[in-house]
């Protein structure tokens, strides 16, 4: 079921502008617990998705055309026990408004199509 802030947070205008710490904390809440910022040499918003991989790779498949409507390049791993997903805006070096617009879009999907919470 989608919440109405990730509805929200879906229907932003795409945008590479930055973010606050508090702003990416916040948005990061209404994503879920599956969702998280993994810091490294360039901050990544980050997914994980255990699950067989008959069913992650649907996932995959239709973050795959998410990327290809928005013009934006995760990375996905598909592999025995789940799927992984990081993202971050390359020329900005950061985590910006599109790769949250992807996420909230990504995670509509996932919830409407039975994975839990």
């Amino acid at each position: 079921m989608n919440t109405p802030n990730l509805d929200a947070m879906a229907t932003f205008t795409v945008s590479r502008d930055g973010l606050t710490f508090e702003e990416l904390q916040h948005e990061l809440k209404l994503l879920g617990e599956r969702w998280s910022v993994k810091s490294g040499a360039v901050d990544e918003l980050h997914l994980r998705l255990p699950g067989m991989m008959m069913r992650t790779g649907k996932v995959a498949a239709f973050a795959g055309g998410l990327a290809d409507e928005l013009d934006h390049h995760p990375r996905i791993v598909l592999e025995y026990g789940g799927l992984t997903l990081e993202l971050h805006t390359h020329d900005a070096k950061a985590i910006t408004v599109i790769d949250l617009v992807y996420a909230a879009r990504l995670e509509q999907w996932i919830r409407a199509n039975g994975f839990p919470i």
